[in-house]
């Protein structure tokens, strides 16, 4: 079995699948910060990730003494993917170049760069230069991502990037355009990931800073609730929940005002924007969302009507046997995308998945690919 560990600042999210990777054998969330009237982001902890994964693995019936491999992740504002060409080079002389690119993107943690790759390919342009994909991150997150696993009992995880994960979970499902770009849209509890994905073109990826802590904060401020109240407050209400409150008069003209939600998509605009400037004869041509706060109540209905574009929800389960049925599947990409990584899928299958050897492996002296 291969189990898709995607740990998040909000929850735990598992997803098990056989070992060919054609049927989920279970899949569930356990929330960490249920029990925090006031939540403070700093106070989270590796205990909190660990009791939320024990519960998850004991609700699910999970024996891990059975799971062949286990894959992790690093959350998308800790780690940095960027699309490059370069000449056909030596391994090498390669991987010194990638490192002093690498240190351009890396958060400055004091520690060295811890990078990966994936090779995409020749470049349509230029005959003697090959397109790959740089994942980077440093030996400080790294090194905190492996204590949570230890803590978890957890040996020899695969270390990957959430972005990716979203990738593969995408490609799995999905026909990637010739001539056009899809775009991916994963809305997490800190940070939205915004892909641009298209057959020979550039991979594009942004973390904007807006998410569902953000978005909880500014309905406290509003409202003068708690963290807890907030969060049910969104979930309830969804995007309505900034309306002005008209209780008082049924005919009282509501004035529609800018908000957290209105940030979000001006932040996904301008970069939309800024992706196709640099672009000639490509246009945008489906738009898919998932993350936790994908099925917030009218979220996908404002973004098409703000963005004029027609967001769907990713289903990552959408060609995979299901043990049982998900009411927001989603939430689980990354989840899903991990455990397709774990599988090492089959070269022959059509569906081919981005193969990092893991970030971890460049820490333990294990060859990177």
């Amino acid at each position: 079995m291969i189990l898709g560990l995607d740990i998040g600042t909000y929850s735990v999210k598992i997803v098990l699948l056989d070992k060919k990777g054609l049927k989920v054998i279970s899949f569930g969330e356990e929330c960490i910060i249920n029990e925090i009237e006031q939540f403070d982001i700093e106070k989270i902890n590796r205990s909190h990730w660990v009791a939320a994964f024990q519960k998850l693995v004991i609700k699910l019936s999970i024996n891990l003494k059975k799971v062949d491999t286990i894959v992790s992740s690093i959350s998308g504002n800790k780690v940095s993917i960027k699309s490059i060409t370069t000449l056909e080079i030596e391994e090498t002389e390669l991987i010194n170049i990638l490192n002093l690119e690498a240190k351009k993107h890396i958060p400055l943690d004091g520690s060295d760069a811890v990078i990966d790759y994936h090779i995409l390919g020749p470049n349509i342009k230029e005959i003697d230069k090959v397109d790959l994909l740089l994942v980077a991150t440093t030996q400080k997150i790294i090194k905190a991502q492996e204590k949570i696993m230890k803590s978890c009992k957890i040996k020899n995880t695969i270390f990957d990037a959430d972005p990716i994960a979203m990738l593969n979970s995408y490609q799995y499902n999905y026909e990637c355009p010739n001539n056009e770009v899809d775009v991916l849209l994963n809305i997490g509890f800190l940070t939205s990931t915004l892909i641009v994905i298209g057959k020979n073109q550039e991979l594009f990826t942004r973390e904007i800073d807006i998410g569902g802590h953000k978005i909880n904060l500014e309905i406290m401020n509003l409202k003068n609730i708690s963290f807890k109240e907030a969060e049910i407050e969104k979930n309830k209400k969804g995007i309505s929940v900034f309306d002005k409150d008209s209780e008082n008069d049924e005919n009282e003209i509501q004035i529609s005002t800018r908000n957290i939600y209105s940030e979000l998509s001006d932040e996904i605009r301008k970069t939309l924007r800024y992706y196709m400037k640099s672009k000639n004869g490509i246009s945008y041509n489906n738009f898919y969302i998932s993350g936790g706060m994908s099925d917030t109540p009218d979220l996908i209905k404002f973004l098409n009507e703000s963005l004029n574009v027609n967001f769907a929800l990713l289903d990552p389960f959408l060609k995979m046997i299901l043990s049982s049925k998900s009411t927001n599947g989603s939430k689980y990409s990354v989840a899903f995308g991990l455990g397709l990584r774990g599988t090492l899928m089959d070269k022959n299958n059509e569906k081919s998945s981005f193969s990092l050897n893991g970030l971890l492996s460049k820490i333990k002296g294990r060859g990177s690919k």
